[in-house]
């Protein structure tokens, strides 16, 4: 704890113990030392440990828990609704350590529901790859990817565990992703994404079925259902409102117009009937 004499103490100390977390010396859960345990290994005062400790609580890497002491929190992370095809680059944008693991890869035929998914014949070979993604050590996010075999072939060839499938779609497969169509619904667990994920059964989960078209011929080219857990991501939605608001606006300009008219229509009505 060196480098960077220039910051105050207690960023160098928060600094420290963020490197421990995030180079995964310190794992999610882990109940850390307290504050007098690190004034006297650091040679600095409590007072001092707890502001770093403090900031590390307000950034998310720490939690306290009454009467326990403090531990290493479950790392949780928000998504922007764009963000979501890309799980690697957004833990990376948030220094969160990333991992891949490759669960499955193998060759299947299309099913009725994949064939229509992915608008290729019933039978057609598709790639299925089933991909766990961890963030500082943690199992949060199970992917299950389908792409047609014909639209990226040989996709065996590639270190899928160290290369990112947007990137390849993009670099390699020469892909223009023009449109993304997501849904997002929340399921519990089963036993087989349980056990992936390693949670209970009947776990929460966010279950992403998403849809990538490439605007070259405006054709699916991944067909994908992620499993998020509950605990790990949040996503969030900016919405604008401009044009909703101004149909709405329209709306009433119209119903002003007409409804005098009516007023007066249905009161000379009333008259001609008395």
């Amino acid at each position: 704890m060196t480098s960077g004499l220039n910051k105050p103490l207690y960023v160098r100390i928060q600094e420290y113990i963020a490197e421990l977390i995030l180079s995964g010396k310190l794992t999610p859960e882990t109940k850390i030392q307290s504050e007098r345990e690190f004034s006297e290994e650091l040679g600095v005062s409590r007072m001092t440990v707890r502001r770093a400790l403090t900031e590390l609580v307000s950034e998310g890497l720490l939690e306290r828990r009454h009467g326990s002491g403090t531990y290493v929190a479950k790392p949780r992370v928000t998504y922007e609704s764009t963000e979501l095809i890309n799980h690697i680059q957004a833990m990376e944008q948030r220094n969160i350590a990333s991992a891949s693991q490759l669960l499955e890869f193998d060759e299947i035929v299309a099913s009725r529901r994949l064939a229509e998914q992915l608008e290729v014949e019933i039978g057609d070979p598709l790639y299925r790859v089933v991909i766990l993604r961890f963030a500082n050590r943690v199992p949060v996010i199970l992917e299950r990817g389908f792409f047609p075999c014909s639209r990226c072939p040989n996709l065996e060839e590639w270190d899928l565990e160290k290369t990112s499938l947007f990137d390849l779609l993009v670099s390699v497969y020469g892909a223009d992703l023009a449109r993304i169509s997501q849904t997002v619904e929340a399921i519990p667990a089963n036993e087989t994404i349980a056990q992936q994920l390693r949670v209970s059964e009947g776990f929460p989960l966010l279950k992403l079925n998403r849809t990538i078209y490439n605007a070259t011929n405006s054709k699916p080219i991944e067909y994908s259902q992620d499993f998020f857990r509950c605990d790990y991501a949040r996503i969030h939605m900016d919405i604008e409102l401009y044009g909703v608001v101004k149909r709405a606006q329209n709306q009433q300009d119209f119903t002003n117009r007409i409804m005098p008219t009516e007023v007066e229509r249905r009161s000379s009505e009333i008259k001609e009937t008395a």
